[in-house]
């Protein structure tokens, strides 16, 4: 009999405490009808055990975390040795060998002896769900049940690496214009902090009647010296309350129909949706998932609430009989391009290719976003900046100018 310490929730309240149990998958049973929901469970053991305790605690949402970008390299190494003829067992041992430790080698180990043990490779990833949704288990487990496993994986690296390369495009276009904010706001605090008080010190000292954007100017330094801990503070909370404002579904939902109204970037955050949109759908497709649940699992990892909002309500009328480009016609934000292709795809059968084509479309369409934004922004950022900094340095130097050319 081995002890076990957990960690975890009961009626929405943290418990913690020591179970005995033959094993860890006993233990697992024993707490799970006791009502508690477990976020750790370690064995109080020799260093023997300690490979599978930090597997289970991975498993659990512990404290460790992978990136997605590893699970994208994995589904990738895995389909590759598959194609090349490799058992699922010893590929995962292969590519168990090339992990070094951390949470990722602990997680393939585990995956490995699951295997090993006999269980299905969905069933063995099934157990994280932090990092195998449930788009990746189901195509997972339609390879499976069709022998075709390593056409999957393939097809789901390709979709996840897709994906990530599209979510780098929008990093790189938003990434531009943060920095050139951040370096405004940088060279305006140094100017109110050493250069704008002496300039007023110097301005005092000569007596005489200010201009108007002089006098602003030292107005607002005043206010910037005097309130900026409270200006600091309310930014901190206003920050903070968005953040938490937007972790609600009512704010997710209303924040994300927001930005896709923005101008300029409104249009590149809904290419950027509706292309993972498509292409999660096509790749669902054909795989074998009916369109109904395809569409639905595409629309929540769109990485947009309204426009799931939007799947949804159409599917709720596929239900009913009605075709999903009829549905979608009315739909705001939907492109004419994806509802003409769903159109051509349900008169042909072939629904998920479109998709796929669809998906292409748009990738080519961020990608000329991301450049023109980017060609845009720059100039006009470099001019913004150097309008302010100009402004401010002319509204320091006018009194000067204004005492040299009219005297005393």
């Amino acid at each position: 009999m081995a002890s076990f310490q957990y960690k975890g929730a009961r009626g929405g309240k943290p418990c913690a405490g020591t179970i005995e149990a033959p094993d860890r998958r006993q233990a697992i049973a024993l707490l799970a009808g006791q009502g508690i929901q477990l976020q750790q469970l370690d064995e109080e053991a020799d260093s023997s055990g300690s490979g599978s305790g930090g597997a289970l605690s991975l498993r659990l949402g512990g404290a460790k975390k992978i990136k997605p970008r590893d699970i994208t390299i994995l589904t990738r190494q895995l389909a590759t040795l598959l194609e090349a003829g490799f058992p699922l067992a010893r590929a995962l041992e292969f590519v168990s060998r090339q992990q070094s430790t951390g949470p990722m080698a602990e997680m393939v180990a585990d995956l490995s002896a699951s295997i090993q043990q006999g269980q299905d490779f969905s069933q063995a990833l099934s157990g994280y769900p932090n990092y195998f949704g449930n788009i990746f288990l189901s195509m997972v487990r339609a390879g499976e049940t069709g022998g075709i496993l390593d056409a999957m994986l393939v097809r789901l690296a390709e979709m996840r690496e897709a994906d990530e390369a599209l979510a780098d495009r929008f990093k790189s276009a938003m990434t531009y214009p943060a920095m050139m904010m951040a370096a405004m706001v940088i060279a305006l605090g140094v100017m109110f902090a050493f250069v704008v008080p002496q300039f007023a010190t110097m301005f005092e000292d000569m007596g005489r009647a200010l201009p108007g954007p002089t006098q602003i100017l030292l107005n607002a330094g005043d206010f910037a010296a005097t309130w900026w801990p409270a200006v600091v503070a309310g930014l901190v909370v206003a920050g903070a309350s968005f953040k938490a404002w937007v972790k609600t579904e009512s704010g997710a939902f209303q924040w994300d129909r927001t930005r896709l109204e923005m101008p300029v970037l409104g249009n590149f955050m809904a290419q950027f949706a509706i292309a993972r949109l498509a292409r999660t759908a096509g790749t669902l497709l054909e795989s074998g998932v009916n369109l109904v649940d395809a569409f639905a699992s595409a629309g929540e990892v769109s990485g947009n609430r309204y426009i799931s909002h939007i799947m949804q309500r159409a599917l709720a009328e596929v239900r009913h009989g009605k075709p999903l480009a009829t549905a979608l016609a009315d739909a705001p934000v939907i492109p004419v391009l994806l509802r003409e292709m769903i159109a051509l795809g349900e008169e042909s059968g072939q629904v998920g290719p479109m998709m796929q084509r669809v998906a292409e479309v748009y990738d080519r369409q961020t990608r000329e976003a991301v450049s023109g934004i980017t060609s845009i922004i720059e100039p006009f950022m470099v001019l913004f900046m150097g309008g302010v900094v100009g402004m401010v340095v002319i509204a320091l130097l006018l009194p000067i100018f204004e005492m040299s050319t009219g005297g005393v």
